[in-house]
């Protein structure tokens, strides 16, 4: 590759390397007045930070003005011909905080690409463009977040980094090492003594996430009874008669069925006999509405609260199974939005009943025999859809979080300075026993001017707890499935008593089984569900 070595630093031809600084402060070359030495630091998703130090001329006047927020750059180029070359950019930004030393004449700059700035900048469709694939509920994270903290928000569900390139553009890099190597170093180029290997203690793992999830919305029911009456027959209606009993009306039988709170889905009345007359007594010409009996199906609405528990487990099966479970927990909830459930059987009941012309937002569909649910219109904000997003954004934090507690070793080493390294780079190494492929997740370019010393200091992160080659097969995010509404069959049996006797009140009374406790009451409805995340292994094999 092309990118291991920088010819003004490692040298060319046999060669030394000859290097120089250049220092642009507010678009004016600011080179001859550096001392000392300049440092630039670069680490994974934080802000890209230089410090170096000047000295102005002699009696030269301090201004604020001057110096914080003035835009910065650093160069280095190839100085070996008296001329600079091969110019390359190790920082742009702006000071932040300049310090004066009163005895050395000197300011001390700290300067900053201005990260966090550049992402508050950006709107939240720009936010979201710079992070395709991630993640987002409203209902986990904060709705009202915009910048830096929408971004975080983001991140936290997609296993990547955001920073700024050299040019001050922000970029998006994954996690996990790229197949070939941006760059590859080994013996000839890690300086002696530089290789370091860092290990992630076994308790900073973590690689199962038990995700609790509650989802409380309503429903909307319905129970369909069938109920025949009859209190009189033809074998019997003249002795009826003679007993003065009372005739029972058609509106007095759908009377009796309302004041019952239920609603008429269809009646049919058993007629009295086709006959004018019926012992001493003779039909009148109001008596059409006069009835042996009758046969209905009535209905009743109700509502009834849900409570989801989902139990979502993430979990590493290969990482369990080398180091033992690391568990963590993380939880949510949701509510879905409707009007109050005695509002909605209301609303239900008197459209039902022709009392109101307002029809209800959602009823269920009666059948004869049974209980039956539907499924009510929440807020596009607290929807099922809504509760799935809130789930599957906290399993991908989940995932995300497991992949990022196994990234945390690291191998270290140190290089003539290489401009060419940067956080978006996957770095192989092969030295001293080591051979190691990670993303880079720092950088630290120290230049010397006196000494003539430049050096780049690098580390990368190793995803690795099972060995290189094991595979950690992935689940696909989805939804967890939630329960749906059910149809369960009536317990009870209606009655119909006719108080017709001549000293009675002559009045029908319709009574149906009350609703079940188990139908209306809190249904607590417990649900489970697992996953895999995946670690993606780098490469790393140490030989002592």
């Amino acid at each position: 590759m092309a990118d291991e070595t920088y010819a003004a630093t490692s040298g060319a031809a046999g060669a030394a390397g000859v290097w120089t600084a250049i220092v642009t402060i507010a678009g004016v070359d600011r080179s001859s007045i550096v001392v000392g030495e300049i440092r630039i630091e670069a680490d994974e998703s934080s802000a890209r930070i230089a410090e170096l130090t000047v000295r102005p001329p002699a009696a030269s006047v301090f201004s604020v003005p001057d110096w914080v927020g003035k835009s910065i750059s650093i160069d280095i180029a190839n100085n070996a011909s008296g001329t600079p070359a091969d110019i390359r950019r190790l920082f742009s930004g702006l000071i932040d905080t300049p310090a004066l030393d009163f005895d050395l004449k000197t300011i001390h700059l700290r300067c900053t690409d201005n990260l966090q700035a550049v992402i508050d900048a950006l709107d939240n469709a720009a936010i979201d463009a710079l992070t395709p694939g991630a993640s987002f509920s409203p209902a986990i994270f904060d709705a009202a977040a915009i910048g830096w903290g929408r971004l975080q928000d983001r991140l936290s569900t997609l296993p990547a980094a955001v920073d700024l390139d050299l040019t001050g553009a922000p970029r998006l890099t994954a996690w996990p090492a790229k197949l070939s190597a941006d760059i590859a170093f080994t013996d000839a180029h890690l300086l002696d003594g530089s290789l370091s290997v860092s290990l992630s203690s076994r308790h900073q793992l973590v690689n199962q996430i038990v995700i609790t999830f509650a989802y409380r919305f309503p429903r909307v029911k319905a129970d369909r009874y069938g109920i025949a009456y009859d209190y009189v027959s033809d074998a019997t209606i003249s002795q009826h008669v003679i007993d003065g009993n009372r005739f029972l009306r058609r509106d007095t039988c759908d009377a009796a069925i309302k004041a019952a709170g239920g609603t008429i889905e269809s009646i049919t009345y058993t007629p009295m006999p086709n006959v004018p007359v019926i012992g001493s007594w003779v039909q009148g010409p109001d008596d059409y509405q006069l009835c042996m009996g009758f046969s209905a199906s009535v209905s009743f609405d109700f509502a009834q609260q849900i409570q989801e528990t989902h139990t979502i487990t993430v979990s590493t099966p290969g990482s369990i199974a080398a180091v033992g479970t690391l568990a963590e927990r993380i939880s949510g909830a949701m509510e879905g939005v409707y009007p109050q459930i005695q509002t909605a059987e209301q609303s239900i009941l008197l459209y039902s009943n022709a009392i109101s012309g307002i029809p209800p937002m959602d009823s269920a569909t009666p059948v004869q025999g049974f209980t039956t649910a539907a499924n009510v219109t929440l807020t596009a904000e607290t929807d099922r859809t809504a509760a799935n997003s809130a789930m599957t954004t906290l399993i991908d934090v989940a995932k995300t979080r497991i992949h990022g507690a196994h990234r945390r070793n690291s191998v270290s080493g140190r290089v003539p300075l290489n401009p060419a390294l940067d956080l978006d780079k996957t770095v192989s190494v092969a030295a001293a026993g080591v051979a190691a492929k990670g993303k880079c997740v720092r950088v630290v370019h120290t230049l010397s001017p006196q000494s003539g010393e430049a050096v780049s200091d690098f580390s990368i992160a190793i995803c690795s707890v099972a060995g290189t080659g094991v595979s950690h097969p992935e689940t696909p995010t989805t939804a967890p499935t939630g329960s749906l509404p059910a149809t369960t069959p009536l317990l009870g049996t209606p009655t119909a008593v006719f108080n017709d006797g001549p000293s009675e009140d002559h009045k029908l009374v319709v009574t149906f089984p009350g609703v079940e406790a188990v139908e209306r009451n809190l249904a607590q409805i417990a649900l489970s569900a697992s996953y895999d995340a995946t670690i993606p292994e780098d490469p790393l094999s140490i030989t002592l």
